[in-house]
């Protein structure tokens, strides 16, 4: 309902214009017919004011009139009320306007024209004339009292303030429009969505870019093929099943979600979709069309298999582990010659395979370097009576493994019977790399008692020349010379990985890590810890019995065992003299229990099986680490207490 205006229209300031109009295009997006009964009250209103045929709401555009409400039959007189919004604009005042005679002259035989016609300007709030209010057919035998038209300017100015909020909310309803469709493009684009739509009536799909780039199907329209055409994009393996899942979960419960693959790429690659869709039905509960979404999710899909591969590796590993430490128990006790005997070689093992497995783990399990596995086992003996260099060698797993037990056996018999036996022995340990890619390790003792072949073969025999030879793939050898023991081990290629991980960074503070060799009860003076009260707080039933079994055995009162955070901290109450702290409690921080500890100026000890960052940060207190012994805790009670 727009006609052209430009020629009835007088001419009026470029400017003034222009403002005018901007003021009109706040208005352009309501309804037509505006939808309120208020403003259908005002035209009825109108209408019963003058005796009028009809009555209407019109805004006054730059290009002609455009209708908001009327009341009554549709009016044909549109160039007469053209002039008549010229004036309104010009004046901004109602007035009334009588056909003439030219006007009359120029209607067709037996035509009605509008015979008078009254208006009143519809004004905004800034002061601009934005349309008008309308009244055609006004009763020419009832005279227009001037009042009428200050009725009607005051229905002009109730209408405009309806128009107003109508406006301001089809405003606000389309910038929500706006922006819920803001969202749910920032949505989809942060989720690599990609959405389609099938119209069924018209057997037609539509795709987006997105979905395009996702799925390799063509952009824009394609015929449906009665909603097949997708399938063909699936994985000819996958295909009837995910036919089969899209047909019954949208039969069921009106949407689906399948996750499939898709045909391989050019180089043979596969991806991995998911797609989720939803029918939308028409007013007679008739499948209309139906939209949906696809996501890719070939990344997914190949961290679920690492994960089960990690987890099945995992499994893997623990259940070897587990035969390996009940091998490594009953050949040492095989091997021993007293329980006490068995005691301590088994957890001195146990202990070097602890020292391995924090190497590997701190690698990612990737290998560990030679030189660390020396220094882990070596370091701590006699700083001055041992030596070891070689070349950056990184070995694998296993061959880590299995080199860190046999140093630690070697050095368990050099401090028993060889050369770290006396005080001026030395222990030099040297590799290079060989020409078949492996690499060769020698055990030089020096200084100390001649060394003379066993009278029985023990398990560390046994573990250095077999197992070890088997594990690194070449072979060790023994030579029992009077200047002292001397062990050669050959490795494979296989035995070496390729090339180590930055090493980590050493810490600011080296902690205070309590580590026991061999013979750790000789450490600590015997009574030394009688008479202590301590508080054991670990999560571990086996270990904190164990551990209140072998401390009251050194003449320790246990005054509690706690398990959980909440428990230890309300033991806290009691009187004790020191606390083992398990560093981890079903996964809460024992710090809590340790940060009021140090306020009370309490002492306290750390037993953790964390390789790194064992301890919660800033407490200055001994680090036992699993597996141990309950001579490492009694020696750190006593450090912590002065009774060493």
């Amino acid at each position: 309902m727009v006609c052209d205006m430009e020629h009835s229209r007088p001419a009026l300031d470029a400017d003034r214009e222009a403002t005018r109009v901007r003021a009109v295009s706040a208005f352009r997006g309501l309804r037509r017919p505006v939808d309120d009964p208020k403003i259908a009250r005002l035209l009825h209103l109108a209408v019963r004011l003058f005796d009028a045929r009809q009555a209407e709401l019109l805004l006054i555009d730059h290009d002609g009139l455009t209708g908001l409400a009327c009341l009554g039959p549709a009016s044909r007189h549109r160039p007469a009320f053209e002039r008549l919004a010229g004036l309104i604009v010009t004046g901004g005042k109602p007035l009334i306007e009588d056909e003439g005679p030219a006007q009359a002259s120029t209607r067709p035989n037996g035509s009605d024209g509008h015979g008078r016609l009254a208006a009143a300007p519809l004004i905004d709030p800034a002061g601009h004339v934005v349309g008008m209010l309308r009244v055609e057919g006004l009763n020419l035998a009832r005279a227009v009292d001037p009042l009428d038209l200050d009725a009607l300017a005051d229905l002009a100015a109730t209408a405009m303030a309806s128009l107003l909020k109508a406006a301001g909310h089809e405003r606000r309803r389309d910038q929500s429009r706006n922006l819920e469709s803001e969202r749910l493009a920032l949505a989809i684009g942060a989720a690599s969505l990609g959405e389609f739509e099938w119209d069924i009536a018209g057997d037609r799909f539509r795709i987006s870019p997105r979905m395009a780039k996702i799925a390799g199907v063509p952009e824009g329209e394609i015929p449906s093929e009665g909603g097949m055409a997708l399938f063909a994009f699936v994985h000819p393996e996958d295909r009837e099943s995910t036919n089969a899942s899209v047909a019954d979960q949208l039969e069921k419960r009106g949407r689906y979600e399948v996750e499939c693959r898709r045909v391989p790429d050019a180089d043979g690659r596969t991806h991995w979709t998911r797609a989720a869709g939803v029918m939308v039905h028409d007013e007679a509960g008739s499948p209309s069309r139906l939209i949906g979404v696809v996501q890719d999710i070939t990344g997914r899909r190949l961290q679920d298999e690492q994960r089960e591969s990690l987890l099945a590796e995992l499994d893997h590993r623990i259940k070897n582990l587990l035969a390996v430490v009940q091998s490594v128990a009953a050949q040492s006790a095989r091997k021993s010659s007293s329980l006490d005997a068995f005691l301590k070689t088994f957890a001195a093992r146990l202990k070097s395979m602890s020292s391995a497995h924090d190497l590997l783990s701190a690698a990612r399990w990737r290998g560990a370097t030679l030189a660390r596995i020396a220094a882990a086992e070596l370091g701590g003996l006699a700083p001055t009576q041992t030596r070891w260099d070689g070349p950056e060698l990184f070995l694998t797993p296993r061959a880590a493994s299995a080199l860190s037990l046999t140093l630690h056996e070697l050095a368990v018999n050099a401090v028993k019977y060889g050369s770290l036996s006396v005080e001026n022995g030395k222990v030099e340990v040297v590799w290079r790399r060989s020409a078949s890619g492996g690499f060769s390790l020698e055990w030089l003792e020096t200084g100390g008692p001649p060394a003379s072949p066993p009278t029985r073969r023990g398990f560390g025999a046994t573990l250095i020349e077999d197992v070890v030879g088997r594990e690194l793939g070449g072979t060790a050898s023994m030579d029992y010379r009077r200047s002292g023991l001397c062990a050669l081990i050959q490795a494979a290629a296989d035995a070496l990985a390729e090339g180590p991980p930055p090493e980590p960074a050493p810490s600011a503070t080296p902690e205070r890590i309590v580590e026991t060799l061999i013979a750790a009860d000789e450490t600590i003076r015997p009574g030394a810890i009688a008479g202590l009260k301590v508080l054991i707080v670990e999560d571990s039933l086996l270990l904190a019995l164990e551990l209140e079994a072998g401390l009251e055995d050194a003449g320790v009162e246990v005054v509690g065992c706690a398990a959980e955070l909440g428990e230890a901290l309300s033991m806290l109450g009691l009187t004790f003299d020191v606390a083992v702290l398990d560093a981890d409690l079903n996964g809460q921080s024992v710090a809590p229990v340790a940060e009021m500890l140090r306020r009370e100026g309490r002492p306290f000890v750390f037993a953790t099986g964390y390789a790194d960052k064992a301890a919660p940060m800033g407490f200055d207190a001994p680090i036992v680490r699993k597996p141990y012994n309950v001579h490492q805790i009694a020696r750190a009670i006593a450090d912590v207490t002065d009774r060493s």
